[in-house]
């Protein structure tokens, strides 16, 4: 039997626009089935079939506007079994403001690549949502056929877009485009030479470090003269050998606890800072193998003598190939030193999950900036922090300060 359904009670909306049809003639629905999504100034909603049937015309067209007792669609209506759901209420109202709608980043998911419906989505037919919804949906260009719902009767609820989003995310990957091999040979003799594992690992991980980390580097330049002349006294003195690495690493430990920012990580799945409580520096050995990276545990205890221990000891096992993995793991800072090799300033890239590296270059003499008829010793830096958590600021205060610790002759004599 034929029956016309009118637009039931719209509460107080007004100038209420159709948004969506969701039917279309010949579709099977339920009673409680959405036809059309209604917007009005301050609400959207869904309008239900409130019968059950076979939907025969839809009376109303996209942006038609409606009221209360307008038709708006014909169905072929059947008598409900026993086993069929009763009619549930024929109108759905939401605010757009309800403090229960969540906020999805709209750059994110309109970035999401897009996908052909697999068999696991259910029919277009079936789906189930109210209007904010249907709204968000519409808004960052979810296709709801796609969507896993997890409501009473499949209804797809917030969550399920939320959870929809996060798998996205999750297996979106962003590769760069493959450089195509060129034969070389054909310009002349050429030698092919396999990269080791170890090599192989390196070049990866720095790859990914440099186009996931957005670098920056600040350089400047210490006076160290007065300091090697403390060196040289303070190793006669108690008949030790410290190299002037040891000098710096701990100047930096002692640092990282005036700037935790410098000692932190970040969580980009829970956009949270990581700040650590512990300082454990890294210091890049040069081996035959390539560049490894042991760390000197709880820095900042340490005396500076037993900082050049540590960096004699780690040293020679990483040449070896005998370092352990504990002494790999867990670096919160590390320093890349170039000055037995020369070179004045460079960028040293970021080993992650740390958010800064300081790279040390080799002294150079030049005329003292406070006395211009003395020679001095300067020391070139360069630190590369994560743009992420440290700003311009930030980073040349960190290498101002230690430049000034540099020249705090006391502060060395109190730690050596």
């Amino acid at each position: 039997m034929s029956e016309i359904i009118k637009i039931p009670s719209l509460g107080d909306a007004e100038n209420t626009e159709v948004i969506e049809i969701c039917v279309k003639p010949g579709d099977i629905v339920t009673s409680d089935d959405s036809v059309v999504v209604l917007e009005s100034e301050k609400a959207a909603m869904d309008v239900p079939a409130s019968k059950a049937g076979v939907v025969k015309k839809v009376l109303v067209k996209l942006g038609d506007e409606v009221k209360e007792g307008d038709n708006f669609l014909e169905i072929d209506v059947h008598e409900m079994s026993a086993e069929e759901p009763k009619e549930e209420k024929a109108t759905e109202v939401e605010s757009e403001d309800s403090s229960q709608d969540e906020v999805i980043n709209e750059t994110v998911i309109k970035d999401l690549p897009v996908e052909n419906i697999g068999e696991d989505s259910h029919s277009a037919k079936g789906i189930y949502a109210g209007p904010a919804v249907r709204k968000l949906a519409r808004e960052f260009g979810i296709n709801l056929v796609l969507v896993q719902p997890t409501g009473p009767r499949n209804r797809i609820l917030k969550e399920d877009l939320h959870s929809f989003v996060k798998g996205k995310l999750e297996k979106t990957t962003f590769e760069l485009p493959k450089i195509p091999s060129i034969d070389f040979s054909q310009f002349g003799d050429v030698e092919e030479i396999d990269l080791s594992k170890f090599q192989k690992t390196a070049a990866i991980n720095l790859q990914q470090s440099w186009i996931t980390i957005p670098h920056v580097t600040q350089h400047d330049e210490s006076s160290v003269g007065p300091l090697l002349e403390l060196r040289q006294k303070l190793t006669k003195k108690f008949k030790v050998k410290v190299s002037p690495l040891a000098f710096f690493a701990k100047a930096v430990s002692s640092l990282l606890e005036e700037f935790p920012s410098f000692n932190s990580s970040i969580d980009m799945q829970t956009m949270k800072l990581i700040h650590k409580n512990f300082i454990n520096l890294g210091i890049a050995v040069d081996t035959p193998q390539g560049l490894i990276v042991p760390n000197i545990k709880a820095a900042n205890t340490k005396s500076i003598r037993e900082i050049s221990d540590d960096i004699v000891r780690l040293a020679e096992l990483s040449k070896s190939r005998k370092v352990k993995v504990d002494d790999l793991k867990g670096a919160t800072f590390t320093i890349s030193s170039l000055g037995s090799f020369g070179g004045k300033f460079f960028t040293p890239i970021i080993n992650p999950p740390e958010v800064a590296i300081l790279g040390i270059s080799k002294t150079f003499q030049q005329y003292s900036l406070e006395d211009y008829s003395k020679l001095d010793t300067y020391l070139p830096i360069s630190l590369s922090y994560d743009h992420r958590i440290i700003n311009g600021v930030e980073g040349v205060q960190f290498t101002t300060r230690f430049c000034e610790i540099l020249k705090d002759l006391n502060f060395f004599e109190r730690h050596f």
